[in-house]
């Protein structure tokens, strides 16, 4: 039988397999919950032909009649229901038997010697045989000797059998039309409620299907609105998650393509300008030659600078440059950094200061951090007007405490702030993609391909750091980055 292949028909067939299973267990249970009830209601219908019994064969001994006699006089009042009906004697001799099979044999019927008290007038139990096993009442018929010679009353015992299996097919054949019926309804509400459950949990599997055939087609605006069921709905806002990112990938990748033939269009469009000046003779001086020659050099350093930065943007990405795990003291390594860009800042009359605590250490590639200090130090001074000031700082700071166990209880934290014109909001978000450079009037040279920042996140997080940016315009920008502090294992 071939297997479902849709996930409401899979969802359908196991609610049902379930289903029949759960009413197979609960028809299993309540035979086994019966069997005691059965054997008591056995008991009860035994006894209950049992004492009238009695009665019609006291009656038919006064008259004489022989047990045999007796037994098919009463036979056919008991045998409708498969009763069986024995005359048996006090010392266990079976004197007559409605099936007449046993008559003649001995039977144990574990009788009492005397007679029952009057409040119980008969004996109930079971007996084991060749045949099976038998329940059986037994009632004492008592009468009082004819003559003097026979002083000891006479007593028989009317036994009435009933075999077990019998008795619960009986009751079974009772009660299954109705379990039957039952289990039929039960079924049917099931299946509903399983029809439904299964829509419930397919129909928005299939809206998520359909979405993700859209986002496959290039429509990457589509967002879907599931709130239930709860793990649905998670899928659904991941769904969407994926669906912005997916769409910023591809913004990122056609910007990427953009500016990176617009910055290698530039320059190349020069060197093409100049080198034709100098092969046509356009250039006719010493002066203009120079003058090519040295725009041709700058611009072809503008592209070396600019291929470099890519090759090592992308070997970064692609886990190919080796990050090392030694220990670096912050303190020098932020003192150097100011060293080298004090001659900039005093050029561009702003306040260049430092701010550290002497003992923080973290475990990281000194020259790759000092690469990242360095481009945001440079960025700064690009942004921030004369008059200004610029602060590079580090200090320790503890983990979170509901994050402690999974992360460094320590972390280092670097600052670096200015007081220039701000970030717009809008921009803000942006800045760490490659080539991302907002308004392009905020730059002092105009130079710059927008890889720096992309850079330098990439090998902070090679660290197993992160870094952020805030800024307010009019007020600065103010850029953090989180270093796990050195330890020994680490």
């Amino acid at each position: 039988m071939p297997m479902p292949t849709t996930l409401r028909s899979r969802l359908i067939g196991s609610y049902l397999i379930m289903i029949l299973i759960c009413l197979s267990v609960t028809g299993v249970v309540l035979t086994i919950l019966l069997v005691p009830q059965v054997t008591r209601l056995t008991y009860l219908r035994l006894a209950e032909k049992g004492l009238p019994a009695a009665l019609r064969v006291i009656s038919l001994r006064g008259q004489g009649l022989s047990p045999r006699d007796i037994v098919s006089a009463i036979r056919e009042s008991t045998a409708a229901d498969g009763t069986r009906i024995l005359l048996v004697s006090n010392d266990g001799r079976i004197l007559a038997d409605s099936q007449d099979s046993w008559e003649g044999r001995d039977v144990d019927l574990r009788l009492p010697q005397d007679s029952p008290p009057a409040s119980r007038p008969y004996v109930q139990g079971r007996v084991v045989t060749r045949e099976g096993i038998f329940y059986y009442v037994a009632v004492t018929t008592s009468l009082r000797p004819r003559s003097q010679a026979d002083r000891e009353p006479v007593t028989w015992y009317v036994v009435l059998l009933a075999q077990p299996r019998q008795a619960i097919a009986g009751l079974v054949a009772e009660i299954s039309l109705g379990f039957i019926a039952t289990g039929v309804m039960a079924l049917l509400v099931s299946v509903g409620v399983a029809f439904i459950v299964a829509r419930s949990v397919a129909k928005p599997l299939q809206r998520i299907t359909i979405a993700t055939e859209e986002i496959a087609r290039g429509n990457y605006e589509e967002q879907l609105e599931i709130t239930s069921p709860e793990e649905i709905g998670r899928l659904a806002t991941s769904f969407n998650a994926m669906a912005r990112e997916v769409e910023a990938s591809r913004q990122a990748q056609s910007d990427f393509v953009a500016n990176v033939s617009h910055d290698l269009k530039t320059p190349l469009t020069s060197i093409q300008g100049f080198s034709q000046a100098l092969l046509d003779g356009t250039a006719d001086d010493e002066d203009a030659r120079h003058r090519a020659a040295e725009v041709i050099h700058e611009e072809a350093d503008r592209m070396a600078r600019l291929v470099n930065s890519l090759l090592e943007l992308a070997r970064i990405e692609a886990g190919q440059v080796v990050m090392a795990r030694d220990p670096v003291a912050l303190g020098p390594l932020l003192n150097d950094c100011v060293e080298k860009m004090a001659l900039r800042a005093q050029q561009a009359n702003v306040h260049l200061d430092v701010e550290h605590e002497g003992d923080v250490v973290v475990a990281g590639d000194r020259e790759h951090l000092a690469q990242v200090l360095s481009n945001l130090l440079d960025n700064a001074l690009k942004h921030t007007p004369s008059g200004g000031r610029v602060s590079l700082a580090a200090r320790s700071l503890p983990a979170e405490p509901g994050k402690r166990g999974e992360e460094p209880d320590l972390f280092a934290e670097i600052t670096v702030s200015d007081t220039g014109e701000g970030i717009r909001a809008e921009d803000l978000s942006r800045i760490f993609e490659r080539f991302y450079r907002g308004d392009k009037s905020r730059t002092k040279t105009g130079k710059g391909a927008g890889l720096g920042l992309a850079i330098a996140r990439e090998i902070i997080h090679a660290h197993g750091g992160q870094i952020r940016a805030e800024s307010i315009v009019g007020l600065g920008t103010k850029f953090t980055i989180l270093l796990p502090h050195y330890t020994e294992a680490g």
